[in-house]
């Protein structure tokens, strides 16, 4: 095994973790307007990234 081929699986090990991190960030953002707007149906899916929500649901928890 060569310093080359360490390095290039080093570099897709990476990168799977990356694309890993995005896909669930991208899960969670839909997951969040999803559930805000149609489950909920509270509203407009883009509600969901204004901070009074967020303050409301953390109030609502604590």
């Amino acid at each position: 095994m060569t310093w080359q081929t360490v390095i290039k699986d080093i570099i897709f090990y990476i990168l799977k973790v990356l694309i890993a991190i995005l896909l669930i960030a991208a899960a969670f953002i839909v997951g969040t307007m999803i559930g805000y707007s149609v489950v909920g149906g509270a509203g407009e899916p883009m509600d969901v990234f204004n901070p009074e929500i967020w303050q409301h649901i953390l109030d609502y928890i604590f």
